[in-house]
């Protein structure tokens, strides 16, 4: 036995119902018009989305598509505006020099960014932005690497206390 079903295109205009409302007054029924197949998957998405368990979560799913979607249109527009030459100009916006690009601005401005002194008082700090990076860095693992020894050291040391206190114990009730 074959069952065959023939559907024939649908779109999410397609009326698959009609929405009958009744009147306050006498109580008769009349068409309020025809429920549409965007209608169901809108009822559809809402029933799912209030059901859900942790709103929040759901929430801040919706805003990292979002981000995303906003981020991928923006995208394109964005290399174009880095790849593309640019007229240097003065304050006043008069072109001065040649062209350049935004890429070799920014990573112009990076550089200089790195090279520049992190606090311009002399009795402070006479590091570089650069060399406060790095040497921030190399604390951060330099604190990790002590805080890892310690642990082991203190799990070692939590080891060896829990045997002689055993041993101790053991010694003790066979005195008695």
């Amino acid at each position: 036995m074959n069952i065959t079903v023939k559907v024939d295109d649908l779109t999410l205009e397609t009326a698959v119902g009609q929405v009958i409302g009744y009147d306050n007054e006498s109580g008769e029924p009349y068409s309020m018009g025809d429920r549409t197949l965007a209608d169901i998957v809108a009822a559809q998405i809402v029933d799912r989305a209030v059901k859900r368990e942790d709103w929040y979560d759901f929430i801040r799913t919706v805003a990292d598509v979002k981000r995303e979607a906003i981020r991928e249109a923006v995208r394109p527009t964005i290399e174009k505006a880095i790849a593309e030459p640019l007229t240097k100009t003065s304050a006043y916006g008069d072109p001065i020099g040649g062209t350049t690009t935004l890429r070799e601005v920014i990573v112009d401005e990076a550089r200089k960014l790195l090279d520049r002194k992190v606090d311009n008082y002399p009795a402070h700090s006479n590091q570089t932005v650069l060399q406060k990076v790095v040497a921030e860095e190399i604390q951060a693992a330099f604190a990790a690497e002590i805080k890892d020894a310690v642990a082991k050291a203190r799990a070692s040391v939590a080891d060896e206390i829990g045997k002689q206190v055993a041993s101790a114990v053991a010694a003790a009730m066979r005195g008695r």
